[in-house]
């Protein structure tokens, strides 16, 4: 299995010629972006699969994947904002915690997830930020409301081969689920608390992945977001014996 990233959370799984796309996004228009990759990338995307309904995840979905066909599954939030974005009904497939989905070589099972709870410190280090920039903030604002999450965000673990990747849809796991533990490499988006490494660990202590790959740490849409220094993260997971990395836009990384 071979994975991609290309900024936020958005990434493609590959096993042999058949992908899988998660979470297509490129940034916001109003943000800084990555080199324009639009029609380049997820095309060719067997099943599309969305870990929740805020505008760094789903956006850009309805642009990126106009020319395909592939059937794009999401908890109910999602489906709902994206078919008000002209995605087509019979395109959106409404999937609930403990769904099981086949495409092509691929085995993607979906649990129940926790978005991150931004913390104190983090919200009083933004709010000077997005006041520097009362007409950009506004927006933002408005793109929150208009992408609601609403407590539907999904954990995934994907199969394939004799291999399992985990996907976190956001820095937080629910209490009462029961998580496989010991996949080959987790997915973890590395934002949302001022406490990032504190926070991060005993997530990944009960998951128990091999390996950690850390994504959705880049500055999608200033002046909302920073650039998160990964360092002291993958310091921590090495010192405990588990291998961690960020991830690099559009490096393809045999897992």
């Amino acid at each position: 299995m071979k994975l991609t990233w290309f900024s936020t959370a958005a990434f493609l799984l590959r096993e042999g010629d058949a992908a899988i796309a998660f979470d297509p996004f490129l940034g916001l228009p109003l943000g800084r972006r990555w080199p324009d990759l639009r029609g380049q990338v997820f095309q060719d995307a067997s099943a599309v699969f969305v870990t929740h309904g805020h505008v760094d995840h789903i956006l850009e979905l309805p642009a990126l994947l106009a020319g395909s066909k592939a059937p794009i599954y999401a908890t109910g939030i999602p489906c709902r904002t994206l078919q008000r974005h002209g995605v087509p009904a019979e395109r959106l497939h409404r999937i609930g915690p403990g769904a099981t989905v086949e495409a092509g070589p691929f085995r993607v099972l979906a649990y129940r997830g926790r978005h991150c709870r931004f913390d104190g410190p983090l919200i009083r280090q933004t709010v000077p930020r997005l006041c520097r920039h009362p007409l950009r903030a506004a927006r933002l604002l408005l793109y929150a409301a208009t992408y609601p999450e609403k407590g539907e965000t999904f954990f995934y673990e994907v199969q394939a081969g004799q291999k399992r990747v985990q996907v976190m849809g956001s820095l937080g796991l629910d209490p009462s689920v029961d998580y496989p533990t010991g996949a080959d490499a987790l997915i973890l988006p590395y934002q949302g608390r001022s406490d990032l490494v504190a926070y991060g660990w005993p997530l990944v202590q009960r998951l128990a992945p091999r390996r950690v790959y850390l994504d959705h740490y880049d500055d999608s849409f200033p002046p909302l977001t920073a650039a998160i220094d990964t360092g002291p993260f993958c310091d921590c997971l090495s010192a405990r014996g588990i291998p961690c990395r960020a991830l690099i836009p559009q490096e393809t990384i045999d897992l």
